[in-house]
């Protein structure tokens, strides 16, 4: 025994006076290893928190600085404990309050090779729960009782990270301030963290402060404008409980007229007056008339056939547009409008597709938050089954029936020509002319969040039209089409979002064989199976290479969009459609056998102050070879749906 202390003394002794060689002047190489706990990958929500992790770490000096001579083991210590103290931080924000963090530093046993390893070990635990503790200072036990119940239903959505917390705390708020509450006040909040059942909670003390009631408004506008139309676009009446959902209402009613540039509703809270709040609209005037161009490639037309008659499906679907807009055009917030689009087509065509429309909208006409829209237009196509020349005048009647429910009416006339003999049956003679009048009403219920990026909500629209028939053979159609469209955020930050579409459209009073061809349904296109070209994903006539089109169809559509960064985003999508009701009852025009056609794809996402531009490249499933191109390219400004 003595012996081994005295041999444990001599040790020391020796490492004293020759201490081991410290790497110096060296270069690492860092590696992050993160435990991923099983019972919380499978939810979107938590592996977007653990990627957002690993970005935070490639972000650290010790994996910034890896390249970068190091003077000393110590300085190497020292930079990871900095670092891991950071990562801590970032993963209590992501509500990662139990997360553990270890690293090992490994050196090779000869120092003048200069190589160390880092290695960097993160266990994230479980992301924390959240509870709430909320008491209402001067309410009796029914107001306690009665506002926390609401609170604990919206709970369920939330977790502890810091947004969350925030985010709970500013819906508390909200649900004072859409009950009279204009002035809700936080006097305390705190959370506390129980390691042992991995939850936090959430203590509020909240003064909701006096309960109001709307009275009169005071407009501070510009002389172009009349008060009458920014009263008409005001969401309360005069003793309405207060109420912010009514406030920011107001405020979108009035930014969507695209008159204002500045919108700012504000209380006057010194001049309350028995319970009843003024309120204050401030204005200020837009630029008075736009000029908008644009481009919009529509993917290309069939380029596979063989036979010489048809080249042109060679053609690109390219649209040229540019509108100029008067804004307020005579002082009661009229808007009109001028449109021309143009098409760029080969000159052995002799013709291309242009179009011209103009169209006044005026508001207020019979009802309040009406518009009526008087349109005429004039335009001339070619697609991939008929050329057409139409006239058209129509007259709409749009009223928002609630905030989200909006009507419309209107009377539409159309003198058309339609010739197919160039493009298909080009052994027929195929020129027609007839008029058409018809009445469409039209529902729309939208509860999604943007009209051009949607990521959160559902929209509703459901049309039916009746229209009648001049120098045809037909007497009258009746249509209905109905359209469901539904997003659904995968992350609290809305970066990852399911979207799913399905559309119904139907045909009823004739057959297919007397129902004008420029009527019939079709599918594909870039608002339809976007692998396929315009109006081909249906049955072909056999021997015609043309589609019969149909009295019905019915498609879906469904996306997962996410957003990489603040200017772009990706998505993948997959679409199918079916045409029904087209069979004919002559024995010369027999279809193909009837299937679903499908077709996915991926594309790009660049995010503007007006909406995304989107640029899709979609691949047809079960192409015909020779009808069917191999890929869709299409770009235009919004998502698909």
């Amino acid at each position: 025994m003595v012996l081994k202390k005295i041999a444990f003394l001599f040790f020391f002794f020796f490492q004293s006076i020759f201490p081991k060689p410290e790497f110096r002047d060296f270069r690492y190489d860092a590696e992050a290893i993160l435990k991923k706990d099983q019972s919380i990958v499978e939810t979107i929500t938590d592996i977007v928190s653990e990627s957002q992790i690993e970005t935070e770490i490639q972000q650290l000096r010790t994996f910034l600085l890896r390249d970068k001579t190091v003077s000393s083991i110590r300085s190497l210590k020292d930079r990871i404990a900095k670092d891991v103290e950071i990562i801590h931080k970032k993963a209590h924000i992501l509500g990662f309050y139990g997360t553990k963090i270890d690293y090992k530093i490994d050196a090779e046993k000869n120092p003048s090779t200069g190589h160390v390893s880092v290695k960097i070990y993160i266990d994230l635990g479980k992301k924390f729960n959240l509870k709430l503790n909320v008491h209402y200072v001067n309410q009796d036990e029914e107001f306690n009782r009665s506002y926390a119940s609401v609170l604990q239903k919206d709970l369920r959505r939330f977790k502890a990270s810091v947004e969350e917390i925030k985010s709970l705390i500013s819906v508390a708020v909200d649900d004072l301030r859409r009950s009279g509450f204009f002035k809700p006040e936080i006097i305390e909040k705190k959370v506390h963290l129980d390691y042992t059942k991995q939850e936090a909670t959430l203590n509020l003390i909240i003064n909701p402060g006096q309960k109001v009631f709307f009275s009169d408004v005071e407009i501070k506008s510009f002389p172009d404008i009349s008060d009458d139309f920014v009263r008409n676009r005001i969401t309360w009446e005069e003793g309405d409980v207060f109420n912010i959902d009514k406030i920011e209402s107001t405020v979108e009613n009035l930014r969507n007229t695209q008159i204002f540039s500045k919108v700012k509703i504000k209380p006057n809270e010194n001049s309350i007056q028995n319970d009843k709040i003024p309120m204050t609209v401030e204005l200020q005037e837009d630029k008075k008339r736009t000029i908008d161009i644009g481009l919009l490639y529509s993917g290309m037309r069939n380029m596979n056939f063989e036979k010489k008659s048809q080249t042109q499906k060679r053609l690109k679907s390219i649209i040229a547009r540019l509108s100029w807009t008067n804004c307020n055009a005579f002082g009661g917030g009229e808007k009109l409008k001028f449109l021309v689009e143009g098409t760029p087509m080969k000159a052995q065509e002799k013709r291309s597709d242009y179009a011209f429309e103009a169209t006044i909208s005026q508001p207020d006409i019979f009802l309040k938050n009406n518009t009526v829209d008087y349109c005429i237009a004039r335009r001339q196509e070619l697609t991939n089954v008929f050329f057409k020349k139409s006239d058209h005048m129509s007259v709409k009647f749009s009223y928002p029936i609630v905030d989200y429910l909006l009507m419309r009416i209107g009377i539409d006339t159309e003198k058309n020509y339609v010739d197919t003999s160039e493009v298909f049956f080009r052994n027929k003679n195929n020129k027609k002319e007839y008029d058409n009048f018809s009445i469409p009403l039209e529902f729309v219920v939208d509860k999604t969040d943007d009209w051009l990026n949607p990521t959160s909500g559902y929209r509703v629209t459901t049309k039916f039209s009746e229209i009648f028939f001049r120098r045809s053979t037909i007497g009258k159609l009746k249509t209905f089409d109905t359209n469901f469209s539904y997003n659904h955020s995968l992350d609290d930050l809305k970066r990852t979002v399911l979207a799913f579409n399905v559309s119904r459209k139907s045909i009823f009073g004739q057959k297919i064989d007397v129902i004008p061809i420029d009527k019939r349904i079709y599918a594909g296109g870039m608002s339809s199976v976007r692998g396929f070209a315009n109006q081909m994903a249906t049955e072909m006539i056999v021997g015609e290479d043309v589609p019969m089109g149909g009295k019905s169809s019915l498609e879906f559509n469904t996306e997962i969009r996410r957003k990489i960064s603040a200017d772009f985003g990706g998505v993948i999508f997959f679409d199918g459609a079916k045409v029904f009701q087209n069979k004919s009852c002559h024995c010369d025009l027999q279809t193909e056998k009837k299937r679903w056609f499908y077709s996915v794809g991926i594309g790009v996402r660049y995010f503007t102050g007006i909406g995304p531009i989107r640029a899709d490249f979609a691949f047809p499933i079960k192409r015909r070879r020779k009808v069917d191109s191999k890929v869709q390219f299409i770009m235009s400004l919004g998502q698909a749906f």
